[in-house]
């Protein structure tokens, strides 16, 4: 009887590798013009420096924080695997569309899709956290 639960317990092992993983690379070459977006009205490095301070506040760590373009930043935050969750990705997407008009863009990943234990959306706390640092 053993063995069959050991082989039971690899099978189930071996489904979990076939689930879709968000890794930091993917999420980095998605579109620019997806996920949840908003729209601000003022100074672009102003609104930039409140996406990363709304990134860290929200709980994540800043992994990545790269220049696309003189009107684009790509801020890459993570929140590490723990003893409920796999972890989690988040990309924001600063871009400046106008002199005084900033588009926010941001798409949260479960690094493991069946992970029901992850928040899953950092998107309306990122953005509600940057009007209130932009009042």
């Amino acid at each position: 009887m053993r063995p069959f639960h050991f082989l039971a317990g690899l099978g189930f092992a071996a489904s979990l590798s076939l689930v879709a993983c968000a890794t930091s690379g993917a999420l980095k070459r998605e579109s620019l013009d997806q996920g949840v977006s908003r729209t601000f009205i003022g100074n672009y490095d102003t609104i930039l420096k409140a996406a990363r301070d709304a990134t860290v506040a929200a709980g994540l760590h800043l992994e990545s924080v790269d220049k696309i373009d003189d009107h684009t930043w790509s801020i890459l935050g993570k929140k590490d695997a723990s003893l409920w969750s796999m972890g989690e990705l988040v990309r924001v997407v600063v871009q400046q569309t106008a002199p005084d008009t900033t588009a926010v863009r941001i798409i949260s990943k479960k690094r493991v899709a069946t992970n029901v234990a992850a928040r899953g959306d950092y998107s309306q706390a990122i953005l509600n956290d940057m009007e209130l640092k932009l009042k």
